[in-house]
């Protein structure tokens, strides 16, 4: 992927984390983290099914989204630890 692309991937995630941090200072409930976890799995279903036929195809694209929100999970997981260190 190209810087560019990288560079408007992370903006449109921050415009995700902005909506949830701003409904977050409303609720501290916990559902904001579940909403905004719900909405990619139910998008991702949606992008899915542009793609392929979900019907014969549900394995993989369940494997691919997994595998990919786990290494994203797991890179950011490692920052924040790595932030919170430093304190």
């Amino acid at each position: 992927m190209s810087e560019n692309n990288d560079r408007l991937i992370y903006d449109y995630a921050d415009k995700f984390i902005n909506l949830a941090n701003e409904i977050a200072q409303t609720d501290r409930s916990g559902k904001v983290g579940i909403a905004i976890r719900f909405a990619a799995a139910r998008y991702s279903a949606y992008e899915a099914s542009l793609r392929t036929n979900l019907a014969e195809d549900k394995d993989k694209q369940l494997q691919d989204f997994t595998n990919a929100f786990k290494e994203m999970l797991q890179i950011n997981i490692e920052d924040y630890i790595n932030i919170l260190s430093q304190k």
